[in-house]
């Protein structure tokens, strides 16, 4: 019997990678699985932000009552005194020929600063002087964390206009009309209903010749206390924000002869808001508006002077009684007016905010 040959046996050579299918079938699930995990980052850093944001405005709460504690009311709006000259002080064409405003114009976040723990920049500021002075620098070009909003972006430096920017083209300011530049800041006070002007008093009626009404806690000269607020001070705003892309806001003052308008598309601006100007009490006041819809919070209709956040779905807001509320965009605009004032003896219910 002849015997077999022996069987040559055959081994594969091992596998040096993957197939060029199985390599695009790994990308795609990665990339889903990428997909799937940003949206949850973005919102776990979105949340963050957000507390932030209202730790900011606890602090801020917490400066206010210490300042009412040593002084017995809360800070003003803004400090200034008004043209005697001028009749109506909430008549813009005299306003634009003749400031009502005469200064110096300081506002409630400058007066906090000792209870913000910035002494050394409160020390900084004279008083008698307009942020406008060279001597106010130091403060008036300084950022506040405690005063910005994590979540909102921006020049960290803003622009104060010497006139009123051209309604039709509201972003088309030159460096020659730029009069000063402020910090910025995400904070307003509450004034309370209708257009801010510089009549605004302690009385709060009706303002000669406008439809603005100082009711909220902050206006111009205001020493609102505890005791005024008899709507409740769980029931009674205090501070708001507002994101840049609406328009600018700054700790400092109200900009002595300054103008604020929307901020412009190259600054990260919003081209859909109400392009009409405002004196830069607006820089440091906001109002539940009146005209022009509902104007509650992130309202696609809201004036530069009005609240908006870069948060989803609404706003943070700082009550008279140091508690933060967010305030969904979708609130009626009957309960956010009746926040808004300090004595409009109005019911709201909490389910309502």
């Amino acid at each position: 019997m002849i015997p077999r040959a022996p069987r040559v046996l055959r081994t594969q050579r091992g596998r040096l990678g993957f197939t060029l299918i199985e390599l695009l079938v790994v990308i795609a699930i990665i990339a889903v699985l990428i997909a799937l995990l940003l949206p949850a980052v973005q919102a776990a850093r979105e949340a963050a932000r957000r507390a932030s944001c209202v730790n900011n405005l606890k602090q801020i709460g917490t400066a206010l009552h210490n300042y009412h504690s040593a002084v017995g009311v809360f800070p003003p709006g803004y400090v200034s005194s008004v043209n005697p000259a001028i009749t109506d002080a909430c008549d813009q064409d005299a306003e634009n020929a003749n400031s009502v405003d005469v200064g110096p114009g300081w506002a409630w976040g400058s007066m906090l600063l000792p209870q913000m723990e910035q002494q050394a920049l409160f020390n900084s500021i004279n008083f008698s002087l307009s942020v406008g002075f060279a001597a106010n620098n130091t403060c008036s070009t300084t950022l506040v964390n405690s005063y910005l909003c994590p979540s909102d972006g921006g020049k960290s430096l803003v622009p104060v206009l010497a006139d009123p920017p051209d309604p039709a083209n509201p972003g088309s300011n030159s460096g020659t009309n730029v009069v000063d530049t402020v910090a910025k800041g995400n904070y307003v006070g509450m004034f309370g209903l209708g257009e801010i002007c510089a009549a605004s008093g302690a009385t709060g009626a009706p303002n000669v010749g406008s439809i603005g009404s100082a009711v909220g806690i902050f206006y111009r000269n205001s020493r609102t206390s505890v005791a005024d607020v008899l709507d409740g001070t769980s029931q009674t705003i205090a501070v708001g924000e507002r994101s840049h892309n609406l328009s600018y806001v700054t700790w400092t003052a109200r900009s002595i002869g300054g103008w604020l308008g929307t901020t412009p598309s190259s600054d990260g601006g919003s081209d859909r808001f109400n392009p009409s100007p405002e004196e830069c009490w607006t820089q440091v006041l906001g109002p539940a508006g009146l005209e022009d819809g509902r104007r509650t919070p992130n309202d696609l209709q809201a004036h530069v002077e009005d609240y908006w956040s870069m948060h989803s779905g609404g706003v943070n807001f700082l009550f008279a009684d140091g508690s933060v509320h967010f305030l969904k965009q979708s609130i009626n605009p009957i309960s956010w007016r009746a926040l808004a004032t300090r004595a409009g003896s109005e019911v709201v219910s909490s389910d309502s905010f």
